[in-house]
């Protein structure tokens, strides 16, 4: 039994797992705390800047990261190749950065009042960007113990600066700043731990490989960042403060698990796409059987959630919001949804359908903008996350609909 546990501790999987608990927990902790140290004004101001970084993310992993996590698998010479990848991170991210001063400088010009935050919000965007490529490359690498020393080193340094903010009152500017630096220390090791096989002739193949896969991934990444945050925005606007105050509560809460389940995909696509270029049967055995075990927990704990409602979000809140229980029951009947249409979302990247991302989610997205005047006048909270729930049955219907198109039986060997 012993032995049995020792192996299980020393899987990749559980060590992937661990490292995302570290990552996840530590930005709960850190939000909470923040939450209480900025006060209301400017954590509003952070959740802001954080919520835009979260877009640039999302563009900066369809350029480099996602292609990267499939393709990896595919490469002859993995060392030319994963090490191109930094150099094509790096020009994305300089990219960003002069966009981010010219926002700057015309900022400044303007005398827009919020241009003062630009500067440390950049620089909190750009870090936190390349930070995510670190992360995401080891990954890709099946290098757990040196995420799990990176992401741990990371966990300390921002806890610290949360404590600081509370303790010495700090502002935001100067939260956005030590959580910039707090990275560094991470992305060095990291950086110095990766080889650098650089060839100018593999860097041009590469990244014109890049880009094709990004023509799809990239609107794909607008997209979905729109159809994700519209209900939420929506709902401030529509039912008031209070209401998109227990929203953002409750969406802090599930995301530990949504963070997971991005987490385990980083991990399980590259394995799986260099499982899928010997034999597909052995690609669909795998991803059958590690979708399984990974979702059969985050069930569990939506299980207890929906259980626990009242008591969860009085924890988590106060008093002030125990009218606001049901929000969480809502929110674990979406995630069912979700995570039933998991693994047909592995396997539309892992069969490089990525168009059909874009497709999905501006379906979603033209529901979401005719659907939700009548949903958050009629049914408040409850209508928002009905509307997010719909919209995961839309996707869900277009890629399971083009999978059985592609191929009858694939949908079954997860059955």
């Amino acid at each position: 039994m012993i032995d049995r546990i020792k192996t299980m501790l020393k899987a990749d999987k559980t060590k992937v797992i661990l490292d995302q608990a570290i990552f996840s927990g530590t930005s709960f902790i850190t939000m909470l705390i923040l939450a209480r140290a900025l006060g209301l004004y400017e954590f509003g101001i952070f959740a802001s800047v954080q919520l835009y970084t979260f877009l640039l993310m999302s563009i900066s992993g369809a350029f480099v990261i996602q292609p990267m996590q499939v393709l990896y698998g595919k490469s002859l010479d993995k060392s030319a190749y994963i090490a191109s990848t930094m150099y094509i991170q790096t020009g994305a991210v300089i990219l960003m950065a002069i966009v981010m001063l010219l926002a700057y400088l015309i900022a400044v010009l303007f005398s827009f009042p919020w241009a003062s935050i630009l500067i440390p919000a950049g620089a909190y965007g750009i870090v936190t960007i390349f930070y995510d490529y670190v992360r995401k490359r080891l990954l890709v690498e099946d290098r757990p113990d040196q995420l799990i020393i990176i992401d741990a080193l990371m966990s300390f340094v921002q806890v610290v600066i949360a404590v600081l903010a509370y303790f010495f009152h700090l502002d935001v500017d100067h939260v956005l700043g030590l959580l910039s630096l707090g990275l560094i220390p991470g992305i060095m090791y990291g950086v110095a731990l990766m080889s650098d096989n650089f060839n100018l002739l593999d860097l041009r193949k590469y990244t014109f490989d890049h880009i094709t896969q990004a023509r799809w991934l990239a609107p794909t990444a607008m997209v979905q960042w729109m159809t994700s945050n519209f209900f939420v925005a929506s709902s401030g606007l529509y039912l008031g403060v209070a209401a998109l105050g227990a929203f953002r509560l409750v969406q802090t809460l599930f995301g530990l698990i949504n963070i997971l389940l991005q987490g385990l995909e980083s991990y399980i696509l590259p394995q799986a796409a260099i499982r899928f270029q010997r034999s597909t049967d052995e690609a669909y055995l795998y991803l059958k059987n590690l979708t399984k075990r990974a979702i059969l927990p985050m069930s569990i704990i939506l299980g207890l959630m929906f259980v626990f409602a009242d008591y969860i979000i009085i924890w988590a809140g106060g008093d002030a919001y125990m009218e606001y229980g049901f929000v969480i029951r809502w929110m674990v009947i979406l995630y069912v949804f979700i995570l039933v249409n998991y693994p047909v979302r592995i396997l539309i990247r892992l069969h490089e359908m990525n168009h059909l991302f874009l497709v999905g989610y501006i379906l979603s997205f033209v529901f979401s903008l005719i659907s939700a005047h009548y949903l958050l006048s009629n049914h408040q909270l409850t209508g928002a996350i009905i509307g997010l729930g719909i919209n995961q049955i839309i996707l869900f219907a277009i890629w399971q609909y083009s999978l059985n198109k592609k191929e009858i039986s694939l949908w079954k060997s997860f059955i």
